[in-house]
């Protein structure tokens, strides 16, 4: 193990042990989960990813994007959770690979009690370092995002406008979307290239949007779903030299057929057919588009369900 990924794991489990001296009489792995991420309240509630392939008399490709969590805290109201974890993003199936570890902690705080308030700020905070391998450098990076929750009324339609609330929309579809602002840091500490060292500094938008096909049909309800994420990045100031664009787009639209799903809901699996294009800083990701075909997948290893704030 190099010293970079050393870095990463002593950043995690600093995270746990400190949670072990003050909360040792809960049970280690009920608190791990498996997700594709956990740097925003939509990647907690995705399942992980992978594809595997391995032609004849060529090298093996993967699609890999998959975190492991740990709940450090959750309030007991559900205002706050913490959640140190380690993230794997490697794509050799495209024409620009990907390979990027991440290990960091995130927390989600709402700001006030639904019970008494009629709506609440939510802040999403990520603190992390990441490697990556493709372009050989390391940061220390830091996001802050905010979205709104309100207190839910019902499935009427007449609600779609509300974020974070969820519709139906007769009796095919029920849609919820979520929007984000915020700012990015990163502060690039190793660079292969003396040119990509240095800081920058994003300001942040997100819309995401899950759409649930036949809702009310009890065959097909939570099977079928189509989710699309697109996510605007401008850089308002940096002083690494070799990034030429100040503006970053991405969108991922996802078509999921769900064939597994617990009866206690800790565990689902998934076939997802993804369309992605454009370009994701936070993850190595650069500018180029592709489709896949991939497993998914999503775990809690023990008997409680990872909760969430919102």
């Amino acid at each position: 193990m190099n010293k970079l990924n050393l870095r990463l794991l002593i950043i995690v489990l600093s995270g746990i042990s400190a949670h072990f001296s003050t909360q040792a009489q809960n049970h280690i792995v009920d608190r791990f989960t498996i997700r594709k991420s956990f740097q925003t309240k939509e990647d907690w509630a995705k399942p992980a990813v992978i594809t595997f392939t391995k032609p004849q008399e060529k090298s093996a490709s993967w699609l890999l994007d998959m975190a492991i969590g740990y709940s450090a805290y959750h309030h007991p109201k559900g205002t706050v959770s913490v959640i140190p974890y380690m993230e794997l993003h490697r794509n050799t199936l495209i024409d620009k690979p990907q390979s990027v570890w991440i290990g960091g902690v995130a927390t989600e705080w709402r700001m006030n009690s639904l019970e008494h308030k009629k709506w609440s700020p939510v802040l999403v905070q990520s603190f992390k370092f990441m490697e990556d391998k493709i372009k050989q450098n390391a940061s220390f990076q830091s996001n802050f995002y905010l979205t709104p929750v309100f207190a839910f009324k019902d499935m009427n339609p007449k609600y779609f406008w509300i974020p974070n609330h969820p519709v139906s929309l007769g009796s095919r579809l029920s849609f919820v979307y979520t929007p984000y602002i915020g700012i990015e840091n990163e502060n690039r500490t190793y660079a292969d290239n003396s040119l990509s060292a240095g800081n920058i500094y994003r300001a942040f938008g997100r819309i995401s949007t899950d759409i649930t096909f036949y809702p009310s049909n009890n065959s097909l309800k939570g099977k079928l779903d189509l989710s699309l994420d697109w996510q605007y990045r401008y850089n308002y100031y940096q002083t690494v030299s070799d990034v030429k664009n100040s503006t970053q787009q991405f969108l991922n639209t996802s078509l999921n057929y769900t064939f597994f799903t617990s009866a206690d809901g800790k565990k689902m699996s998934q076939i997802g057919f993804d369309y992605v294009i454009g370009e994701n800083p936070t993850e190595g990701f650069e500018k180029q588009s592709f489709y896949t075909v991939a497993l998914k997948f999503r775990l809690n290893l023990g008997g409680n369900k990872t909760k969430e704030v919102l």
